[in-house]
């Protein structure tokens, strides 16, 4: 049975994972090289440490080895948690649970020794995009204060052109996560996939980028 739990980093996504698994019982250990999330979740879980999870001598005082399971939640940077991963693998954590930010981070993840991997941008993206209705015009949702999404209309500047060509990500920090043409909900396109007249981009990302993206779209309106 499951009775404790450790966090290595604790952005938006760790931050939430941390405080509900202490909601529900459970003993949890938050952990981030950031002081001011550190302080932010210090009495929202039963303990809060600020540590660089790429440092094995700073995980080593932790006491990982002494934890059920280990949630490598710091998914920007692939060196941190790659270090995460191995370090509670060699210390026999018996459950590691890993954040991936694609899919060839996922699979160097897994090979190392993470037991199951989550791509949280895409698993939230899917299950809203299965939801969205059939409309041909510009709509944003806000469905959390971290998270919108966005349906956009093709406009001429993107039409012709590939995912990879744009690379929203890059450019907007947000994800195509899915298209419709046609009438037809296609989820998550791959990156060579061209964009055509009268398509729909469905996309996920941080609130403040799709404010920034909403507003370059209307100067084509």
């Amino acid at each position: 049975m499951i009775k404790s739990v450790i966090v290595l980093g604790i952005g938006r996504f760790g931050e939430r994972v941390a405080t509900k698994l202490f909601e529900d019982g459970l003993e949890v250990m938050a952990v981030d090289k950031n002081y001011d999330l550190v302080q932010n979740i210090s009495g929202k879980v039963t303990s809060a440490v600020q540590c660089d999870i790429s440092n094995d001598k700073a995980l080593e005082e932790l006491g990982m080895g002494n934890f059920d399971v280990a949630v490598i939640a710091t998914g920007e940077s692939l060196e941190a948690s790659m270090a995460a991963t191995l370090f509670a693998k060699d210390h026999n954590v018996e459950k590691i649970i890993a954040k991936a930010t694609s899919t060839n981070h996922a699979r160097i993840l897994k090979k190392i020794g993470a037991d199951q991997i989550i791509f949280p941008e895409i698993d939230m993206g899917e299950k809203l995009a299965r939801s969205i209705a059939g409309s041909n015009l510009l709509q944003f949702f806000h469905f959390s204060d971290d998270y919108s999404m966005i349906e956009l209309k093709a406009y001429d500047e993107l039409v012709g052109r590939s995912l990879k060509e744009i690379d929203f990500r890059k450019k907007y920090k947000m994800m195509v996560i899915a298209y419709k043409r046609d009438g037809e909900l296609i989820i998550n396109p791959e990156a060579n996939w061209k964009i055509e007249k009268d398509d729909t981009l469905v996309l996920l990302g941080d609130s403040d980028h799709a404010d920034k993206l909403q507003k370059e779209v209307d100067r084509y309106k």
